[in-house]
């Protein structure tokens, strides 16, 4: 029984002991005691047609009279509220998804309740599909040496409701001609299959109607998928099922992130993919330059203030003039160059390689070299600091933690035994926290994961969890994810902010060290954090996924909060991030609230 079944059975228990109700003095039979809704355990399967149940309420009164109620008010209960919608008495089912659910009749306090259940088997026919192209198909199809391998999405893999359709991927026996295909997708009550005529590439992305008929039906549980096939000389054979777990979560926002072959940073959000800055200013120092003036225009090293608004950069590669954008502003979309927010002059600009923002948006802590420093981003002037000064050599990948009391970053950074190293390529180093005690006051730096003697003894890019307790890191080789197009061995760990053991998330990396840079969104929904990351690891087959070529593709994995400190992987089997480039290089992902939400 629901929190809301609950609520509405208590509150009817206490209105009949009150007395509540129609009085004995206006209602000739006395108090209403009860009321009986029917059609009782309604069982209704939608075919693609809305259908309505029509429903009735008797209330039963104190001198045993039952009488039909015109003013009950019909309400659904939080399962039942997917499924349709009533007008006065008339329940509509549309097909928006199936289940169970509650029905309630209301009058005077007093309730009557009852059941209904929605189920859907829809079949939908591709392009040629003959029409008795079903009769192929028995619900339990078996398997044999024609059977297809379902590569995307992955099995046992966790997805937030909010998660747009994947475009669901296949291997197996080739084609021949004539054959068919059947997608089908089970969720709870819900059965939905598409059947194919040979179709190129191997794969099919659900339409969002379908996509969202299963979401809703699933509610937390596990939705299935299988691919079977058919040909008109060996009949059918049955695919593997892909078992996905959906978590009740709304994890959107706007991801930022480098497209390594086009050379310019880009955006995926709720309206899909786009240039981050489609113009991008001029490097104040490439404009200047007497001998060799360029108009190299892009912004590389980003980050991104936790509220979405702001992104700082480094103008044409590392450790050159840093400009702060204002994400909310038409200006940054529109403009030829996009404005910054402080000027960018040379010579009065300050310099960075990596940065990271603070809780609120008002500092910005710089890694310029190996060093560290903070500057106020709205005018990139420096801050002077009190306590224990900065790091001033080994030092990279600031992070500042959510609630502002802390900053992670990779510290005694070096490479080729012990020679210092640039920020962007080092081959050995630890992970530290700074304390931040006060207003621009830090305290002294304290490791908590030292890598040495590690077979990954290099960690890199710490990220905090929402609630500023643990940090994720990427530990490899080497800090950057390859050489060229060669991956370096690395993979994703999870330590307390206070340090002990580290735990890898090997669920995350599907058991291969091959993942990098993680990066928590702002998100705290169902239990779960959500990371991401990139990977060369591939997504989906060869036809329209990465299968056979070495490519970095963003992945996103839930994070389960109730394992954290026990010493479990906490990580979950990872989904592709939507809207990807899957010819392209994506890496560093930073993940924040979309800023139009701060258009005036």
């Amino acid at each position: 029984m629901s929190m809301r079944v609950r609520d509405l059975v208590a509150f009817a228990v206490v209105s009949i002991a009150a007395g509540c109700g129609a009085s004995e003095s206006s209602n000739p039979h006395g108090q209403l005691m009860s009321i009986d809704v029917q059609p009782a355990n309604e069982m209704v399967e939608y075919t693609g047609t809305p259908s309505t149940i029509d429903y009735t309420a008797v209330g039963h009164y104190a001198d045993g009279a039952d009488v039909p109620l015109d003013g009950a008010t019909w309400t659904l209960d939080e399962d039942g509220g997917h499924l349709g919608s009533f007008v006065d008495s008339h329940f509509t089912i549309g097909g928006a998804a199936a289940g169970k659910g509650g029905v309630f009749a209301t009058l005077d306090g007093t309730v009557g309740s009852t059941s209904v259940m929605v189920t859907m088997h829809l079949t939908t026919l591709g392009d040629g599909v003959p029409d008795d192209a079903a009769t192929h198909f028995p619900d339990t199809s078996p398997a044999a040496a024609q059977s297809q391998t379902v590569v995307y999405p992955l099995d046992q893999a966790v997805m937030p409701t909010s998660v747009k359709s994947p475009d669901i991927q296949w291997e197996g026996a080739n084609a021949g001609g004539g054959d068919l295909y059947r997608v089908r997708m089970i969720a709870g009550y819900a059965t939905l299959d598409t059947i194919l005529l040979e179709p190129p590439g191997s794969h099919f992305e659900p339409v969002d109607l379908d996509w969202q008929r299963i979401v809703g039906s699933v509610g937390t549980g596990t939705a299935t998928i299988t691919v079977d096939h058919w040909d008109a000389t060996n009949g059918v054979a049955g695919g593997a099922p892909v078992n996905v777990k959906f978590i009740d979560a709304q994890v959107v926002g706007a991801i930022y992130y480098w497209h390594l072959d086009a050379g310019r940073m880009e955006k995926i959000d709720s309206m899909g993919r786009a240039p981050a800055i489609p113009n991008p200013p001029q490097s104040p120092s490439d404009a200047a330059n007497p001998t060799n003036p360029s108009d190299n225009r892009c912004v590389a090293c980003h980050s991104v203030s936790r509220d979405g608004r702001y992104l700082a950069g480094s103008m044409w590669g590392g450790a050159r003039e840093g400009a702060v954008f204002d994400m909310s502003s038409n200006a940054v979309k529109t403009g030829n160059p996009a404005p910054t927010v402080a000027p960018l002059t040379e010579g009065t600009t300050y310099k960075q390689l990596f940065t990271s923002w603070n809780n609120d948006g008002t500092r910005l802590m710089v890694n310029e070299g190996n060093t560290l420093r903070v500057i106020n981003p709205m005018t990139g002037a420096n801050v002077t600091t009190t306590g224990t000064p900065l790091p001033a050599a080994g030092a990279a990948h600031p992070s500042w933690s959510p609630d502002g009391t802390a900053i992670a970053f990779a510290s005694n950074t070096t490479a080729g035994g012990g020679t210092p190293a640039w920020a962007v390529d080092y081959d050995r180093s630890d992970l530290s926290i700074i304390p931040q005690t006060g207003p621009d006051a830090f305290g002294p730096a304290f490791p908590i994961v030292t890598a040495t003697g590690s077979p990954f003894p290099a960690a890199s890019w710490p990220t905090w969890t929402p609630d500023s307790q643990y940090v994720a890191f990427g530990q490899g080789v080497n800090s950057r994810g390859a050489s060229g197009t060669t991956p370096y061995a690395g993979s994703l760990f999870m330590v307390n902010r206070n340090g002990g053991a580290s735990v890898k998330l090997a669920n995350a990396c599907r058991g291969q060290d091959l993942c990098y840079l993680p990066n928590f969104g702002p998100f705290d929904q169902g239990g779960y954090f959500w990371l991401v990351f990139y990977s060369f690891s591939p997504y989906g087959n060869a036809q329209v996924g990465t299968k056979g070529v070495v490519r970095r593709q963003m992945w996103v994995t839930a994070i389960d909060k109730s394992k954290l400190g026990t010493g479990q992987d906490p990580s979950s089997t990872p989904y592709w991030l939507p809207e990807q480039d899957v010819t392209a290089q994506n890496m560093s992902a930073f993940w924040a609230l979309e800023a139009p939400i701060f258009k005036k």
